[in-house]
């Protein structure tokens, strides 16, 4: 589990979900520190900068953390917001990134945006990004893990054991796809049977995202997807195929990039 998750927050965010979601991934006595980045190249900050960045961080304080959670709250200021959420990583010793917003801007063409794209790419962090639904509470009795085999599906899964002890969750590992199906659903699978978990294993053929997004359909809580590497990275991660995956899903998506062979979840 995290030691130390830095939750970056703008005035839209929703605390109270953030702190309810984050608890299940969290040490016993463990930290979360809210960030807010004021994004400027001047000197010296102005009152109206301020007051907003003082309007969101007293959000937070109107929290009922959970007993033994520790909550902290950060107003930094630096050239851009990507850069100023990857000093604060770097610098503070965190063992995660949690980057978390709604469904409410479903309109926009990419809705992850260059920030996250950015903080993605450059993290040497663990980094999860979150799509929650505000209209709709948060469930964990089915949850959803399409792969492709790559080490970042193995971290979901890992996420998803969290869940699994706590709610008895029902997981279903998904791949899509002409290859070697039994190739790539072993890495989650192993992961989850080494667990005691036994999965519901699905291999489904046809267009990659309309696929999964049918599966998601019928009934599920929560989907959880890993960040693949290179060379499929860059188009599965920042490109068309995520925007697409959380626009359409009917249910709240996680992606998780881990780092390496690092493992923070135990």
């Amino acid at each position: 589990m995290y030691k130390k998750i830095l939750i970056p927050i703008t005035r839209t965010s929703n605390m109270k979900f953030l702190v309810d979601f984050v608890d299940h991934f969290l040490m016993p006595g463990g930290e979360i520190t809210f960030l807010h980045i004021i994004a400027s190249d001047l000197f010296i900050i102005s009152p109206a900068e301020w007051r907003r960045a003082m309007s969101t961080i007293s959000t937070t304080h109107l929290l009922s953390a959970t007993e033994g959670m520790r909550v902290g709250y950060r107003v930094k200021k630096s050239l851009s917001v990507a850069m100023g959420i990857l000093e604060e990583a770097e610098s503070g010793g965190y063992d995660l990134i949690l980057l978390a917003n709604s469904t409410y801007r479903k309109r926009l063409k990419h809705i992850f945006g260059s920030n996250v794209d950015e903080i993605i790419r450059q993290s040497k962090v663990e980094t999860i990004v979150f799509r929650y639904m505000e209209d709709k509470a948060m469930g964990y009795d089915r949850i959803l893990i399409p792969t492709s085999g790559y080490q970042h599906s193995v971290k979901a899964a890992m996420l998803a054991e969290e869940l699994h002890k706590k709610h008895g969750s029902e997981i279903t590992v998904l791949y899509v796809g002409e290859g070697d199906a039994a190739a790539a659903l072993k890495p989650v699978s192993d992961r989850l049977h080494d667990a005691g978990i036994a999965p519901r294993v699905l291999n489904r053929k046809g267009l990659v995202v309309e696929t999964i997004l049918d599966e998601a359909d019928r009934g599920y809580d929560l989907m959880m997807i890993g960040a693949t590497e290179k060379p499929l990275y860059q188009n599965f991660l920042l490109g068309s195929t995520a925007d697409r995956l959380i626009k359409g899903s009917p249910c709240p998506v996680l992606m998780v990039k881990s780092i390496g062979d690092k493992r923070n979840i135990k």
